[in-house]
């Protein structure tokens, strides 16, 4: 038996870890990019925004942005992604924990007014980009949220926390009210989210008691 114990190849194969720095920088090139895309998107619009914009306000040779992204609608859909992502962490630990109907409401639409003027660069996307987000409402990124929204209102309700109402209607209802009236108060100033919390919180609340109940058993 001898002393000399073989060589690990992972650490002696070179190719091994020239692939690992490869796959570092392309993390790295592809987060400089959506982050640079979020400041030029928030000052400027996508709709005024270029390619060009983006690459400037990073290290990146331009011919780089392409070996990521299409064009520039796929780049803005992919911040809008990323932020959708968030909301959706945020709303776990919000309207699914709720354990009353005003809860549920409320927490459904603090989460995402107040997420949407914590940062003044998501504030002023949010401004300058609602037509452009609009467009963006049935990509798969952003109809996550939409899922998760049924999700939770079928819990709920299965829960004894919202009454057996249409599920697909309610949470049509949450979603219009809460984009529809951010788009309102982010318009504002001073921009407001706990009177917008609490308008919609009070319009869904008064509401409720008229919407038709389902029969039990019955599914959306």
């Amino acid at each position: 038996m001898t002393d000399d114990a073989p060589p690990d190849l992972a650490a002696a194969d070179p190719r091994g870890e020239r692939s690992g720095r490869r796959e570092q920088n392309k993390a790295e090139n592809r987060t400089a990019l959506l982050k640079a895309a979020r400041a030029v998107f928030a000052e400027m619009g996508s709709g005024a925004a270029s390619v060009r914009d983006i690459v400037r306000r990073t290290d990146l040779a331009s011919g780089t942005f392409y070996n990521y992204f299409k064009d520039k609608d796929e780049i803005f859909e992919a911040v809008v992604g990323e932020l959708t992502g968030e909301l959706l962490k945020r709303h776990r630990e919000g309207r699914a924990k709720a354990r009353t109907a005003e809860e549920f409401f409320r927490k459904h639409y603090a989460v995402y007014f107040d997420f949407i003027v914590e940062d003044p660069e998501l504030l002023a996307l949010a401004q300058k980009n609602f037509t452009a987000i609009r467009t963006l409402l049935d990509k798969p990124d952003v109809r996550a949220l939409a899922l998760a929204l049924n999700e939770d209102i079928r819990a709920a309700i299965a829960q004894g926390v919202l009454p057996n109402v249409d599920v697909s209607y309610l949470a049509a209802s949450l979603a219009g009210v809460a984009f529809e009236v951010s788009v309102v108060m982010v318009a504002r100033e001073p921009v407001d989210p706990a009177g917008a919390t609490e308008f919609a919180t009070r319009l869904m609340l008064g509401g409720l008691d008229r919407v038709p109940v389902r029969e039990s058993g019955k599914s959306a």
